[in-house]
């Protein structure tokens, strides 16, 4: 049988009237998803939990909380876009052991009339 998502109506009740159930809930779902996950990635994803928990426990407020984790998400996209935008120094790393830059041959394709761009 498949799980049924509270309506957000529902979500709000429980806040309100049932915390505790509320963090059943969210306790439950974070661990389907992380057991969903292949193997080889759930320790991962059991620490990045780890220290999203920790966060939570350390802040005063909800919403504290909330601009805690959201920079915890912000920190870890500006390390991959600054690790996908890391260009390799090529004029560093020579060609050959001399240090001079190898010498290279450009090939001459013939054009034929089926070609057309």
């Amino acid at each position: 049988m498949d799980f049924q998502w509270p309506t957000t109506d529902e979500l709000f009740r429980l806040a309100k009237e049932d915390p505790d159930a509320l963090e059943v809930l969210r306790q439950h779902e974070v661990e389907a998803l992380i057991a969903s996950a292949p193997n080889n990635m759930q320790r991962r994803l059991r620490g990045l939990q780890f220290q999203i928990d920790a966060k939570r426990r350390a802040s005063k407020t909800p919403m504290a909380a909330c601009i805690a984790i959201s920079q915890m998400m912000f920190d870890s996209v500006y390390e991959l876009n600054n690790a996908l935008n890391q260009q390799p120094d090529l004029e560093k790393k020579p060609n050959t052991q001399s240090g001079q830059p190898a010498a290279v041959s450009i090939l001459r394709f013939p054009q034929t009339a089926s070609t057309e761009w």
